[in-house]
């Protein structure tokens, strides 16, 4: 991936903090949900709080994203970075002096992280378009994405090992401590300054502020589609990746343990080499093309994912390997192609939204897709329970292809990477001052 960027130090240390923080919180969140399984015998109740910690966030997170653009966004991600690094490392603390920690204290602490992503996850979304050329922002965003993929593999085996030997102390200290080494590299980054903090803090100031934002998504062709897209995928396709992928696997194909393992550990390396090939196609094609054609491609080939599962396919061969290696090869390509469109997407949206208004409107933006997957969610296993399996994909399959039909025009005209004359977006450069305090 060739690499040109505005501050090359600036990136890597925040893509270094970035990694150390997500690793530590990822086997946190791992080690946890072992803890309470084996405190209580039930996954669930573990996972009913994640799902609690979605109310505040849905609730709260459009108003946190106005706040965001108020302060600086250097401060916001190193201060809240310490308080995570502080809070973590009060409850090892507290597990090492009671030799454990109670369920109450578990979803307290689960519940206050999340209310503090609230703010941070809006800043720091803001942080790389403002560090990075806009000709850079896909291969930043395809680092930025390889970079998750990378702990989202390496933390729950690390986490494994070191809470089947030494417990979860041991994890809440080495998550306290990346929080804090997080902190450290992000106090080195010279972020401009970009807020739009108003003279007077007050309600109407409040209101005036979140309701620019709300009008920029109205008024924006470009974002709103963008939105609507994100939403539809989140929706239709997220419920068949983390509920249909489990449940064909296990329920119909009858896959091993084994064998689902290594579906899964395929998925996550289709993930990771996608930053390598939307880099190569982005030179070449529009962003709005890019989407198009990716989404149009993934719809169809959920439409062939379908006829997998169907009684018909299954019947045609003896035993579960041939319908097992369709199953990954169909999975591979389009977990593929999907990661392409999340990566252009990101470079989009941070592209046409001007800096001083990143935080209202990603907030906007994110709550509205987190929505759209406990919606999913709810909607799509009640008809993997009353319907037959393969009807359930071919619904999503439609519902995504009907979709970027719907917006095949607009993508078409090349929704680019390039700025737009006709586009108010505001330039960095002009908008935008040091902050290394």
């Amino acid at each position: 991936m060739k690499f040109g960027l505005l501050k090359k130090k600036d990136f890597s240390l925040l893509m270094l903090g970035k990694l150390v923080s997500f690793v530590g919180t990822q086997m946190q969140s791992f080690a946890l949900s072992l803890y309470v399984l084996s405190l209580t015998g039930s996954a669930t109740k573990f996972a009913s709080v994640l799902a609690i910690t979605l109310v505040p966030q849905l609730i709260l997170g459009p108003i946190a994203g106005v706040f965001v653009d108020w302060v600086s966004k250097k401060k916001i991600i190193v201060y809240l970075d310490i308080l995570n690094g502080v809070l973590i490392g009060i409850y090892a603390i507290i597990y090492k002096i009671n030799g454990g920690l109670e369920l109450w204290q578990i979803y307290t602490l689960t519940i206050v992280l999340a209310v503090i992503s609230l703010i941070f996850n809006p800043a720091i979304s803001t942080v790389i378009p403002t560090i990075v050329k806009k000709e850079d922002l896909v291969d930043a965003n395809g680092i930025n994405s390889f970079i998750i993929n990378i702990g989202m593999v390496a933390a729950p085996a690390i986490a494994g090992i070191l809470f089947g030997l030494y417990g979860l102390a041991v994890i809440l200290v080495v998550n306290s401590f990346s929080f804090i080494l997080s902190a450290i590299s992000e106090i080195f980054i010279n972020i401009p300054l970009c807020n739009t903090r108003p003279k007077k803090i007050n309600f109407k100031s409040f209101y005036h502020d979140f309701s620019e934002g709300i009008k920029f998504i109205k008024n924006n062709e470009d974002i709103y589609t963008i939105i609507i897209l994100a939403l539809v995928i989140n929706f239709g396709f997220t419920p068949i990746g983390e509920v249909g992928l489990a449940y064909i696997s296990k329920e119909v194909i009858k896959v091993s343990d084994l064998q689902y393992g290594m579906l899964q550990s395929i998925l996550v390396t289709s993930m990771m080499i996608s930053p390598f090939i939307c880099s190569r196609i982005s030179k070449k094609m529009g962003l709005g093309k890019i989407l198009f054609y990716n989404i149009f491609i993934s719809s169809i080939l959920i439409g062939i994912l379908g006829i997998v599962p169907s009684n018909f396919y299954l019947g045609l061969f003896q035993g579960n390997f041939f319908p097992y290696v369709s199953f990954i090869i169909i999975n591979f390509i389009i977990c593929l192609i999907l990661s392409i469109v999340n990566i252009a997407l990101n470079a989009m949206i941070q592209e046409k939204i001007p800096l001083p208004m990143m935080g209202r409107v990603m907030a906007v933006m994110t709550t509205g897709c987190m929505a759209a997957v406990p919606l999913g969610q709810l909607i799509f296993g009640f008809l993997f329970d009353k319907i037959e399996t393969w009807i359930c994909i071919e619904i999503s399959a439609v519902l995504i292809l009907v979709s970027i039909l719907m917006f095949k025009k607009l993508l078409l005209k090349n929704i680019d990477i390039a700025p737009d004359a006709n586009n108010d977006n505001l330039s960095m450069d002009s908008h935008c001052v040091s902050d290394i305090k």
